[in-house]
């Protein structure tokens, strides 16, 4: 046993379980006297017992420790002054006091009643309040410490918390204050945000078990030990092996001159300003430091601007250079130019540091690899793309090496049927060179990825927020009546909101390694086991299934789940094609499979598609891909116009056949898949046709106006009713 709080009394309430348990052993086994405090109730704060509380204390007593126990509530004042008379009654002193219970009451916001809202509050912050008020005269006599229990959910928030998360963001206040008020008593007062596997967290898929709360305590202990006496008013996240600040900062913000009171059109123009949180351009570095290669790489930038393919682009962009001079990219009439510093007012604010950008710069780094790995960040994807296709690197020679470094050549490619050729960049007199990768002309036997197939993946939990699914079966033309009434479900398809970030997760894994600039979404096979209710909190996971390697590119396959309840609910095999590079010897494109000849369809539907379509459906399906919201970008991109995304006409394809041959009951619809055959422009007519291959069951496709196939290979299996 330690000796860091021998002879020192330490209260910990809500200690009979879980984090508070673990809180009450590490102070025994560290020499303190405990007082553990535990109403026995449930989580959700209901009943009472004696049990948890008695059994800490005997097992603290069993290891040779000294200790109490008290099974008064926080939300009672009177109870909280007989905890601190424990204590004194005991020892005659208390020195620190951890405030650890909680409850929870889960619910969205509208389906909260004023009793769950009063008594997660009452638990938690007025509980605070409660322990503090009784333990502050004590703790004065000499000093001591407060360790209170805040949240992510308070700090950052979290759906369906709203009573839990507002109890926790106010413990954060407490605690900012209390240090202050505190500090001449001698008093540190700080607070945990923690995250850990317990009772009160066993439900919740994408809390590890790996997180014990075991993790947590050796924090708490040591934010009320000697070795701490000079941190008071700090908030420390712990999750696991992981610990980390919590802070609320102020950025310098705008000034406007004057005394005339801001405008609409003002603060719309200044947002960027007023929200940035950009350092001050740093100074330039001292001659020691050698040249500013920051600098001198921007220099180079307007070689590898492409005027002919940016038209009439106009941005400025901001690059925030942590570790070297930050700089801005000023774009408009066919020029481009380079500004020291972060100038003017950014469409977008892209964040890094040297090696990247310079890597970048230099084709040692693909930028859509740095940022998947998180080494360069932009608020606005648009004009981050807009900027990587606008730019060509490769048109520029690389920079130079400082002098004395050793001269690098990341790739060197032989030209088709010629022996392997190094191509170095020249080195300063004397340095050394090595050759990292060299790319064998075509034909050369090649080395074959491994693949982490079956490699499993989890995104948390989502509501289904009726808000959204109700703008998705109108962006999709849904018109079934099981979206509305006491049996409401949501649209089959909005499961593509569920899914979102667990897609973008898989096609950024970083060990799958995908090129996503040439990744095309494929096919998409959705099976519905059981509906999915407005407001349903859903778990998300998924699994890599096969990873299959052709001349023409890459096809990645993935299995997605959502699970309610811990039910199945419904489950999606994704298809993505990662599209190989054009070869000069690849011949001609073949033409593409003719439909097979059905006969004449059981039925056959048309649809309009709204000018704005895909800007409305990035909404509730959270696919805002800027060539569905940027006519620049989609055009950048070889299209005409902006175009629809595809899993919007899979579900419009779905909706329609459902409405001829389902009687519009989306509750039937058991299975939809298809493959997505061709882009779909904003505007126009679809139609979709359907041959019955078995009872119950369709197969579809789905065309635009000159008749060429949009939705090919597609099926809908609809139950019975």
């Amino acid at each position: 046993m330690g000796e860091a709080f021998s002879g020192r009394v330490v209260l910990v309430t809500g200690a009979g379980n879980g984090i508070g348990r673990a809180h009450a052993l590490a102070f025994a086994a560290e020499g303190a006297r405990i007082v553990v405090n535990d109403l026995g109730g449930g989580r959700d704060g209901s009943g009472a017992d004696t049990g948890p509380a008695a059994a800490v204390a005997a097992e603290i007593i069993a290891k040779g420790g000294e200790a109490v126990s008290n099974t008064d509530s926080v939300t009672d004042s009177e109870g909280c002054e007989r905890m601190v008379a424990a204590a004194l009654d005991r020892w005659g002193r208390l020195d620190v006091v951890v405030n650890n219970a909680g409850i929870l009451r889960d619910k969205s916001f509208v389906k909260m009643t004023e009793a769950e809202w009063d008594l997660v509050i009452a638990v938690h912050l007025k509980g605070s309040y409660n322990v503090c008020k009784a333990a502050i005269p004590a703790l004065s006599k000499q000093g001591g410490a407060i360790v209170n229990t805040t949240s992510v959910s308070g700090m950052i928030g979290n759906y369906g918390q709203s009573n839990y998360a507002a109890a926790k963001a106010g413990i954060y206040g407490l605690t900012r204050v209390l240090a202050m008020e505190l500090k001449k008593a001698n008093i540190t007062v700080n607070a945990i945000a923690p995250i850990a596997k317990t009772r009160m967290t066993e439900d919740i898929e994408r809390v590890s078990g790996e997180l014990t709360p075991e993790h947590i305590s050796p924090v708490v202990v040591f934010l009320a030990s000697e070795a701490a006496k000079n941190i008071t008013g700090t908030i420390v996240g712990v999750a696991g092996q992981r610990l980390h600040l919590y802070e609320v900062r102020v950025n310098e913000g705008v000034e406007k001159p004057g005394h005339e009171p801001w405008t609409l059109a003002e603060i719309a123009r200044d947002w960027p300003k007023i929200t940035a949180f950009d350092e001050a351009p740093k100074a330039a570095a001292a001659p020691a430091a050698g040249p500013d290669r920051v600098a001198e790489a921007f220099s180079h930038v307007p070689l590898a601007f492409r005027p002919d393919k940016a038209g009439d682009w106009k941005a400025r962009l901001h690059f925030a250079v942590k570790d070297g001079s930050s700089q801005t990219l000023v774009i408009g009439d066919g020029v481009c130019r380079v500004e020291a510093g972060l100038t003017g007012n950014p469409d977008c604010t892209l964040k890094t540091d040297s090696e990247t950008i310079i890597g970048i710069f230099n084709q040692t780094m693909a930028p859509d690899k740095a940022f998947m790995k998180g080494k360069i960040t932009a608020d606005n994807m648009g004009v981050l793309m807009k900027f990587a296709m606008y730019f060509d690197f490769s048109a520029r020679p690389a920079l130079a090496a400082p002098a004395g470094a050793a001269q690098t050549t990341l790739l060197a490619v032989a030209p088709a049927g010629a022996a392997q050729t190094t191509l170095l960049a020249v080195a300063p007199p004397g340095a050394a060179q090595t050759t990292l990768l060299a790319v064998a002309p075509a034909g050369a036997a090649q080395t074959t990825r491994s693949w982490p197939i079956s490699k499993e993946y989890e995104d948390g939990a989502k509501f289904a927020e009726p808000t959204f699914a109700s703008m998705y079966a109108e962006c999709t033309s849904d018109t079934s009546p099981a979206y509305s009434g006491s049996d409401a479900i949501v649209p089959p398809m909005f499961h593509v909101r569920l899914f979102h970030g667990m897609m973008f997760k898989i096609a950024t894994d970083p060990e799958l390694d995908l090129d996503i600039l040439r990744l095309v979404h494929g096919e998409h096979d959705a099976t519905f086991h059981r509906p999915i209710r407005p407001w349903d909190l859903v778990q998300i996971r998924a699994k890599l299934d096969s990873v299959e390697e052709k001349p023409s590119g890459t096809i990645v396959t993935s299995r997605l789940y959502a699970f309610v309840d811990g039910s199945l609910a419904v489950e999606a095999k994704t298809t993505y094609f990662v599209r190989a590079p054009k070869r000069a010897d690849a011949g001609p494109k073949a033409p593409p499979t003719p439909a097979p000849d059905r006969g004449p369809p059981a039925f056959e539907a048309s649809f309009s598609i709204a000018d704005d379509l895909s800007i409305r459906y990035a909404v509730p399906s959270l696919d805002d891909n800027p060539i569905h919201i940027d006519v620049a970008t989609a055009r950048a991109a070889g299209h005409p116009d902006l175009i629809l995304q595809g899993l919007c006409t899979m579900a419009m394809t779905g909706a329609a056949a459902t409405r001829m041959v389902g009687h519009n009951d989306a509750r039937r619809i058991r299975r939809l898949a298809v493959r997505f055959a061709r882009p779909v422009p904003n505007g126009g007519t679809l139609t979709t046709r359907g041959w019955s291959v078995a009872p119950g069951v369709y197969a579809l496709e789905t065309a635009d106006a000159a008749g060429n196939l949009v939705i090919s290979n597609a099926t809908i299996e609809l139950a019975d009713r």
